[in-house]
């Protein structure tokens, strides 16, 4: 285990097994009994975007306007490490933490590393502790251990794919926190459950955890068992409070989401989603630091009291948390803001904000990283006729998950050409969450804006389904989870769910005004007589079987709780990556012929406008 960057009692946590040290104060009398400012800098879902992302742009109000919105571009991690040291200047009581998925679903310039690239340079940022998210397993248990441990990943180029730096890879400088994920093998938490901190004599105690979902979140969770969040959590802070820890700290890779339109805004309007009922099952907890749903947020839980937070994604936003704790007693005070990264490519920015200069030392990290891959990434691909963006909610960065994609639409093109012409596939789909980013500008594609959109390295297999399951299927995209999600409200009308992006062989009607939300089983949005299939667009038949192209997330796990295709027969894997997929499919569009933009797919007459 790599125990760098711990503190004396964090290690005395891990060796003993114990929540305290015995080098701990044993009275009041012996601490500081002025109150203690602390600063928590908090991140969350960074996903190896060291560079900036294309599409990542924040929305500020604009003080001298109040009725304006003004954009900003933001990013970058030599911007963050700029943001981090200035907000350490303000308070050397300060620590750095996650709530998750600081890799995986990484783009080429970290996935080409193994994700070495960010655990390396997150590490020269300042990043402690974090909690483990979903796509931390996405290559599986021993490859994350490698990850927080050191060493060279197997079969990889030692200086080129591994090992990066003097042909070494040491290992995180900060701690993964796994309270809730047990290690079948030894029935014992892969990872330390808490980590503690103490800043002139008043103590912080961290809980880190991820989802319980996780295993529908990834497909590298095998050999793990996932525990309940409330119970857990509980658990340990009953302990940190019994040993006279200050203040509670979660991590957790679980989230939910507001209606603001703007940055910081902390009325919270519409506050929803899976960490909700997380929050309000908690005791002894001061500040829950939450992730996954790629929102931001501060706001104060009224039932609780306990202070919320989640920080965009991609290194845009950090949260910035000050506590007052007077030694002894507790928590006097608790505020957060969420802080745009501001780079300095933003031609104006709203009065009252600065654009940050880039730290020059990770400046010249990710540069040698971006090097190392440029001459793949840099290869074109093919060629498109018309941009290909990915929808965001209204008023967010945040990926629409309700609405058809035209990229959505293009990679089950893409999935559906790449099955072999004996398995007579009919129809493909994958689900939201595999449109990681858009194509912006027509014109060249290239190798790295196909591994942005694409990143996951998911097999592609196909299953049979009857025409029955398919509805049935189709139904899943609003109930349950899928619909409490990421609840959006348009014009008067909820809406909710995760729509599955179909393959041009796929059409079909659905309405709204039906009741989105439904318990499971229970749905009947889809219009069945409007369900047309295959290339001469025949009416669907409920009793006969149809060939269905997917990844491996859904197909094999039943993935973003899609259950009916785990209930599907002759599953068979294809031996192609997306990826792959990708690239043979954009290879069919020279710059003579490129590629048009694809026709819907998916009607909702009763829904409002989104594009």
């Amino acid at each position: 285990m790599n125990l760098k960057h711990i503190s004396l009692i964090g290690i005395c946590l891990i060796v003993a097994g114990l929540s305290a040290c015995s080098t701990a104060p044993s009275s009041v009398s012996e601490l500081n009994k002025a109150p203690v400012k602390v600063k928590i800098i908090a991140m969350n879902d960074f996903h190896g975007y060291l560079n900036r992302s294309d599409n990542a742009e924040l929305f500020l109000m604009d003080p001298d306007n109040p009725k304006k919105v003004a954009k900003v571009k933001v990013g970058g991690a030599p911007y963050i490490a700029s943001l981090v040291k200035n907000l350490k200047a303000e308070n050397p009581n300060s620590i750095v933490v996650g709530a998750g998925d600081f890799v995986g679903a990484s783009p080429a310039i970290s996935s080409f590393t193994q994700d070495e690239a960010t655990i390396n340079v997150m590490g020269e940022i300042g990043l402690e502790v974090s909690a483990v998210g979903n796509h931390e397993f996405d290559r599986g248990k021993t490859e994350l251990m490698r990850l927080q441990n050191g060493g060279c990943a197997p079969g990889k180029v030692i200086g080129k794919e591994t090992c990066i730096k003097n042909n070494t890879f040491n290992g995180a400088q900060f701690q993964y926190l796994a309270a809730n994920v047990i290690d079948d093998d030894t029935n014992k938490t892969l990872f330390p459950s808490t980590y503690i901190k103490s800043f002139n004599g008043v103590r912080i105690g961290f809980v880190g955890l991820t989802l319980r979902g996780t295993p529908k979140a990834t497909r590298g969770a095998l050999g793990l068992s996932f525990n309940d969040e409330i119970e857990v959590i509980n658990e340990h802070a009953a302990r940190f409070k019994a040993q006279g820890i200050e203040a509670v700290v979660v991590l957790i890779h679980q989230g939910g989401g507001t209606t603001a339109a703007t940055l910081n805004d902390q009325t919270c309007p519409g506050l929803s989603g899976e960490i909700l009922p997380i929050v309000h099952g908690l005791k002894n907890v001061d500040v829950v630091v939450s992730g996954h749903t790629h929102r931001e947020y501060v706001c104060k839980d009224q039932q609780t009291g306990i202070l919320l937070t989640q920080a965009n994604y991609y290194g845009n936003v950090v949260t910035d948390i000050n506590l007052l704790i007077e030694p002894g007693k507790g928590v006097l005070d608790k505020k957060a803001n969420s802080l745009p990264v501001i780079n300095d490519q933003n031609k104006k920015i709203p009065r009252g904000y600065t654009a940050l200069t880039a730290d020059p030392a990770i400046q010249r990290e990710v540069a040698l990283y971006d090097d190392l891959s440029q001459k793949k990434r840099a290869v074109i691909q093919g060629y498109i006729a018309a941009p290909l963006p990915m929808v965001t909610i209204e008023g967010t960065t945040a990926r629409n998950n309700n609405v058809e994609h035209l990229m959505g639409d293009v990679i089950a093109d893409a999935y559906l050409a790449s099955a072999p012409k004996e398995a007579k596939a009919d129809i493909a789909l994958l689900n939201p969450g595999g449109v990681r980013s858009g194509i912006n500008k027509a014109g060249a594609v290239s190798y790295d804006n196909l591994f942005s959109i694409a990143p996951f390295g998911n097999n592609l297999f196909y299953v049979d389904l009857t025409g029955e399951q398919l509805i049935r299927l189709l139904e899943e995209q609003w109930e349950g989870t899928n619909c409490r999600n990421k609840p959006l409200k348009k014009n008067g009308v909820n809406m909710c769910g995760r729509l599955l992006q179909p393959s041009s062989t796929l059409t079909y009607s659905w309405d709204v005004t039906r009741g989105p939300g439904k318990d499971f089983g229970k749905g009947n949005l889809v219009l069945v007589d409007t369900v047309r299939i295959g290339p001469n667009q025949e009416p669907l038949d409920l009793k006969k079987k149809y060939r269905v192209v997917t990844n491996s997330f859904l197909a094999e796990d039943g993935g973003d709780n899609f259950t009916v295709f785990k209930q599907g027969t002759g599953l068979q894997d294809m031996g192609v990556v997306d990826i792959d997929a990708m690239v043979h499919y954009f290879n069919q569009y020279p710059a003579s012929s490129p590629m048009p933009p694809p026709k819907r797919r998916i009607q909702c007459a009763t829904c409002p406008k989104f594009y």
